[in-house]
């Protein structure tokens, strides 16, 4: 019997997923603003019709048989007299058609109701047009003002490439109002019966500034989650957005910005609370140097599954705030208040050190649900919750308005790279933003929410500890510390992943 070859032993490759469980992941969202400016635009119209029945015959005749005689065109047509001088009055008062010695011609007037292409003859007016139109200074595309909220109004905006020539824009409202002619016809222009087409834009005067908030959702494949792509789709349909390349290209340079280095960020650290403070659920991802993030990153992208009575911790991808999260993180909080008589009074949040992050109206929205459903919970209850945010260095604007309280240190014992959630006594959650499968690249959000009773107090106890910086005044500390230590702290067994 003949030797059997042996199989070849292949190493597994260092990819973090292979390529038949590969899948895309959703790993922010932000909301930029857009620059754009109002113009008045002074354009006309023609308005294309159709000549009568009787007159469409004899100026095919008549361009089909140049001079022909008015008799032989009233027998052509079967006309009677009075018929045939109705019908040449209608052609020759225009001035379509030309009667010499008994004989027809089309004029050049005549002549130019046949266009190229078209067997049958078409007439137009001109009508003028003045309207407002609003346009972005980016692509110099379309885009009609909205009110914008305080928070939008924060936000950061898109980057012009050549800011200096902004003030060129108006030129180029000639042609690039030509190219969109027929998304900024007016209304009663679409729906007229006629067709429109655009004669002339004979004037352009720019008008006010005004900013219009775009949103950016990140995503990337599971295998190289630090290689974002840029989704632009909450914004505007698909074929809207390909006539605007100059905004995907300054949405992917504003990605492109966020990168970072995870050394720089404390990856390491912020990777070592995130299992100390859930040491049951991540034990079988720590080894002696500590989390193996691509093993539990893996792990998490197979089973980010929704929690449950017997699965009290869940693995989390992505900031909490994308729809999925705050979805998620919403039902652990729904678990964490079944077992929960003290209605808290704040909810806190610790910032990553990260650029952007909260960065979208969407964060605010968590909050809100937030609310609504501990209200729920305690309908008695007339005090409202607060949210509150620690801030390591100075917060945006639009954290600012996003939260009721921001509290802000100029150096903290936590990692630059760990996002803490705490709604006090119900669930947490803990993020560490930090490249993955790469020493540099785009912050990818990684780690677990949970209403198990341990790991909430290990938190809300790794937070109290470390609030002294952001709060000064003993009071207020005290306060907040209460708000953190306060009821039932035992530490009950995790749930496994």
């Amino acid at each position: 019997m003949a030797n059997q070859p042996r199989p070849l032993l292949r190493l597994k490759g260092h990819e973090l997923l292979p390529a038949d469980e590969d899948r895309k992941v959703e790993l922010g969202v932000y909301d930029v603003l857009l620059p754009c400016r109002k113009y008045e635009v002074a354009y006309k119209v023609a308005i294309l019709g159709k000549v009568s029945q009787s007159l469409e015959f004899l100026l095919r005749l008549v361009k089909a048989v140049p001079g022909i005689e008015e008799e032989s065109a009233a027998a052509f047509f079967g006309f009677e007299q009075t018929e045939i001088s109705y019908v040449l009055n209608e052609a020759t008062g225009p001035g379509f058609v030309e009667r010499r010695e008994g004989r027809l011609w089309l004029t050049s007037a005549g002549d130019a109701l046949f266009r190229e292409g078209a067997d049958d003859p078409a007439i137009y007016t001109v009508e003028e047009r003045r309207r407002d139109l609003g346009f972005d200074l980016l692509a110099i595309a379309p885009q009609p003002p909205r009110a914008i909220d305080s928070v939008e109004m924060s936000l950061p905006e898109l980057p012009l490439a050549d800011p200096a020539g902004t003030g060129k824009v108006g030129d180029r409202i000639f042609e690039r109002f030509s190219r969109f002619f027929y998304e900024l016809a007016e209304r009663r222009d679409r729906e007229q019966i006629q067709q429109r087409d655009l004669y002339s834009v004979d004037r352009v005067v720019p008008k006010d500034r005004f900013q219009v908030p775009v949103r950016m959702r990140v995503f990337a494949q599971a295998s190289a989650p630090s290689l974002p792509e840029i989704d632009l789709g909450s914004w505007r349909a698909e074929h809207e957005i390909s006539d605007r390349p100059q905004i995907e290209s300054a949405a992917a340079m504003l990605v492109d910005d966020l990168k970072v280095n995870g050394n720089q960020v404390g990856a390491l650290q912020a990777y070592e609370v995130l299992a100390e403070l859930a040491p049951d659920f991540l034990k079988e991802f720590v080894t002696r140097t500590g989390l193996n993030v691509n093993r539990y990153w893996r792990e998490a992208v197979g089973r980010a599954g929704e929690p449950r009575a017997d699965r009290k911790t869940v693995p989390v991808i992505g900031p909490l705030y994308t729809e999925a999260n705050a979805r998620r993180f919403l039902e652990v909080v729904d678990y964490g208040l079944r077992s929960c008589a003290e209605q808290p009074e704040f909810v806190f949040s610790v910032a990553p050190q990260t650029r952007l992050w909260g960065g979208t109206t969407q964060q605010r929205d968590t909050l809100s649900y937030l609310r609504r459903r501990i209200a729920a919970a305690a309908p008695a209850t007339t005090t409202e919750l607060r949210a509150v945010c620690l801030f390591p260095g100075k917060a945006a604007w639009f954290i600012d308005r996003t939260f009721d309280d921001v509290l802000s240190a100029d150096s903290s014992g936590i990692p630059p790279a760990l996002e803490i959630m705490i709604v006090p006594h119900i669930a947490v959650a803990a993020l560490v933003h930090a490249p993955i499968g790469a020493s540099s690249g785009y912050a990818v959000p990684l780690g677990w929410a949970s209403f198990d009773e341990g790991v909430v107090a290990r938190t809300q106890a790794f937070v109290a500890e470390r609030l002294w910086p952001f709060v000064r005044e003993r009071d207020l500390h005290d306060r907040l510390v209460q708000a953190l230590q306060g009821g039932d702290q035992g530490d009950s067994g995790e749930s496994q992943p």
